[in-house]
């Protein structure tokens, strides 16, 4: 059984899928620091000190021609707070937010297919597709597989997409919208941890309303 990707690009562009029964669309992976870099270059919101901060005090930054199964992480912004995550997705426009823990357990469920080469390949071939986003996500297609024996419940699309093995995600907790949370399950070669959001009833919930700066934390965006 497979499923049928309906894709498209951001203003970065990256890939966007569509999910048949959900009313969003979502990004293809978490924000990465090439795409942020176009906010920070069109933006000047953020500057050159809170960008370096982030690479030199929570996770350095990799070129997507050097991914390994001991970096590809640093392919994605982290140590982010929830007011950078949303400047960030008011400047990609297009309905752009953070997802509520509700949406992106969706978001699972519906894309519990077998993992499968097929699924990169439709992504790989957009027509428009970033040159530097095909060659980040080829090497990731090329590396993920290697790390697959951490994951205990078979490995599936979501995974192709690094929403287990990448980085923990930030959240909305509720659709209210009042406070944060995460959800996914970094590699144990970046962080030591027992997330998995499989088998996890619930999210990570940050005590502080305003959510927490982690070198774990970065986030994925839905399209409203």
């Amino acid at each position: 059984m497979s499923l049928s990707l309906a894709c498209s690009l951001d203003r970065t562009g990256f890939p966007i899928i569509a999910l048949p029964g959900l009313p969003f669309r979502i990004s293809w992976l978490p924000v990465t620091k090439i795409q942020f870099e176009h906010f920070l270059v069109d933006q000047g919101t953020l500057d050159n000190d809170w960008y370096q901060d982030k690479l030199t005090n929570y996770n350095p930054r990799v070129s997507p021609s050097q991914l390994s199964n001991t970096n590809y992480w640093q392919a994605f912004l982290t140590g982010m707070l929830p007011d950078e995550a949303l400047l960030y997705a008011r400047w990609l426009g297009e309905g752009a937010d953070l997802p509520t823990s509700a949406e992106w357990k969706s978001v699972l469920t519906a894309l519990r297919f077998p993992a499968d080469s097929a699924y990169v390949d439709t992504v790989l071939n957009l027509p428009g597709l970033n040159p530097r986003a095909h060659q980040l996500m080829q090497n990731l297609d090329r590396v993920l597989p290697g790390e697959y024996s951490q994951l205990t419940e078979g490995h599936f699309l979501f995974d192709q997409m690094a929403m287990r093995l990448g980085v923990l995600e930030l959240l909305f907790d509720d659709y209210q919208r009042l406070s944060y949370c995460c959800w996914g399950q970094v590699n144990r070669r970046f962080a030591n941890g027992g997330n998995n959001p499989l088998s996890d009833l619930t999210p990570l919930r940050f005590t502080q309303r305003t959510g927490v700066r982690m070198n774990t934390l970065g986030f994925r965006l839905i399209f409203r």
